[in-house]
């Protein structure tokens, strides 16, 4: 190989699998034995001498194309001899960090372009499942979900800014669920830490209402409260973080509203495995209240928004009670998410099935 195919020692050391910390060390170890043998080592800059200028030419092509010194250099000569001939034909050596990027960035990334509001809703859904982390130089954001409106909805808050990749996953409640991330710019920096409360209690009531509906987006549920002198609409809010449910609370109180707020231990083996935990609840039911509140709110998590709908549409604005009928057609919406969310983890086992087998 070295005589014949003319090739280095590093590439040598590399066709027999020999590896070290330092490249160098598995280079050195070829050169050794090959002296070692009586074979004599080259002439270190006849390999550069004998580079055709048409060699020069594709090399100086597909570096301007984007091309690293390494690939271009593949196994038959080194970076450093690229980058000589390189030079002479006076290319200028890229950014090291800025071609590190353009070799690891696949999709473009967009700057975060919404307002102050927008701003506030991402930070009241990043108090749900949404896991926020700096991934490199990108900021990753993640969600698993076994419905599909939240993954329709991370879909629609983030595509517009980076590539959503989607995967199944095997869980032990649900036994599987699609789990969804993007990689973001850095404009995104400020989902990484959950809102203080400092800030949170200074937004003004247009950004408190759009972190409140990010929030009751992710943790919050919309539902029917069946009750001996009559059924009535109930909103819950629960967060493991006491602090913010109080202080979303006291917020709702100087807006005229009348919150519950309760706290308690949650059952240790609820993630399948065994976890303490405590949660906070707040909770809403005067029937003026809600229909106000629900009219303030913009969610847009669908199953959330077509509840919404049905209780200021057909109970509220109509002007009547919760009578039977209501309570049939309100139990046909639950239903028809309930299959979604069925399809919706089917979906994932078979995709899962076929990726894993």
């Amino acid at each position: 190989m070295y005589l014949v195919e003319r090739l280095s020692a590093a590439s040598i050391a590399r066709v027999y699998g020999l590896r070290y910390k330092n490249p160098k060390v598995a280079e050195s170890t070829g050169l050794c034995n090959l002296k070692r043998h009586g074979i004599k080592r080259r002439d270190p800059a006849e390999y550069i001498r004998k580079v055709t200028e048409e060699a020069v030419d594709d090399w100086a092509r597909r570096y301007q194309a984007g091309e690293s010194l390494k690939e271009i250099a593949g196994a038959f000569v080194t970076p450093t001899t690229v980058w000589i001939h390189l030079r002479r034909r006076g290319l200028v050596l890229r950014d090291k960090v800025q071609a590190q990027i353009k070799a690891v960035t696949k999709y473009e990334k967009k700057a975060f372009r919404g307002d102050k509001v927008e701003k506030a809703y991402l930070m009241g859904l990043r108090y749900g499942d949404l896991d926020v982390v700096r991934h490199g130089r990108a900021i990753r954001v993640r969600v698993s979900t076994t419905h599909p409106a939240m993954a329709e909805l991370f879909d629609h808050l983030f595509a517009p800014y980076g590539h959503v990749f989607r995967y199944p996953r095997k869980t032990n409640l649900t036994m599987f669920e699609w789990t969804l991330e993007c990689d973001l710019d850095q404009s995104f920096e400020f989902m990484l830490k959950k809102i203080p409360l400092a800030i949170l209690r200074q937004l003004s009531n247009l950004e408190f209402r759009a972190f409140l509906s990010g929030m009751i987006d992710a943790e919050g549920t919309i539902y029917l409260h069946k009750k001996e002198y009559g059924d009535q609409f109930e909103l819950s809010l629960s967060n493991t973080d006491d602090e913010v449910i109080k202080t979303i609370a006291h917020r709702l109180l100087s807006l005229g509203y009348h919150p519950r707020v309760g706290s308690w231990k949650q059952d240790s083996n609820r993630l399948g495995y065994p976890k303490e935990g405590k949660i906070t609840r707040l909770d809403l039911s005067f029937r003026e209240e809600i229909y106000r509140l629900l009219r303030a709110l913009k969610l847009r998590h669908r199953e959330k928004v077509a509840k919404a709908h049905f209780i200021l549409t057909r109970v509220y604005e109509s002007c009547v009670a919760v009578g039977v009928e209501e309570r049939q057609d309100w139990e046909g919406v639950i239903e028809g998410i309930k299959r979604e969310r069925d399809d919706f983890v089917n979906s994932a086992g078979l995709a899962y099935s076929k990726k894993f087998g």
